[in-house]
């Protein structure tokens, strides 16, 4: 999931400056390609220059050893500069991070900010953790009707599987007047651009 995530920087870039997005699509295509130095030769310079895509694709490079050593400090250094600089793909890994407790204490608080301010932005993978957290009842209580709208959401924008599964897994759990309360929140969620949703 988190190769997806880091490929996913395309539409961020389209609003930057030629070179700077040229300059992240090749670093995507040496990171398909498994050529880790040439990716890390492309995304290194922007990041330690504050591009927070290239930051967030550091920090996975990090966690995941590829092209650099393993180091999960460097891993949670990275995204955490991403998310601040207000990547929804660096929001959502970190709070991936605090969610498993993997670098950093476990931290279900900081995992659903990170995940929420993910899917404030229509990051479907945010909609989805964030969903999972209510659907689980990570660090608050369960609840379906949040879990549901996240679910529904991240499903209406693609790229996660598992979301139409656990949406229609849950649909099939609740009363037909949950239902419509679960449907009432994520229509007027959508309408509102993802923000101010619980």
């Amino acid at each position: 999931m988190r190769k997806s995530l880091l490929l996913a920087f395309a539409a961020l870039a389209l609003g930057a400056a030629p070179v700077l997005a040229d300059t992240l699509q090749d670093g995507a295509r040496y990171f398909q390609r498994a050529d880790y130095n040439r990716a890390l030769a492309s995304w290194r310079p922007l990041a330690t220059q504050g591009n927070p895509v290239a930051q967030n694709n550091l920090g996975i490079m990090y966690l995941d050893g590829k092209g650099v050593p393993q180091n999960t400090s460097e891993a949670v250094r990275y995204l955490s500069l991403s998310a601040a600089a207000g990547s929804s793909l660096g929001q959502n890994n970190l709070g991936g991070l605090y969610r498993d407790g993997k670098g950093v204490p476990r931290d279900y608080g900081k995992a659903a900010q990170w995940f929420s301010a993910s899917a404030g932005q229509g990051n479907s993978a945010g909609m989805y953790n964030l969903a999972l957290m209510y659907d689980l009842g990570q660090g608050m209580k369960p609840e379906p009707f949040h879990a549901y709208m996240w679910y529904a959401l991240a499903a209406d924008q693609g790229g996660m599987p598992n979301a139409a599964a656990h949406r229609d897994a849950l649909w099939r759990r609740m009363t037909p007047a949950a239902q419509n309360q679960a449907r009432s929140l994520a229509v007027a969620c959508k309408r509102q651009a993802y923000k101010g949703c619980r």
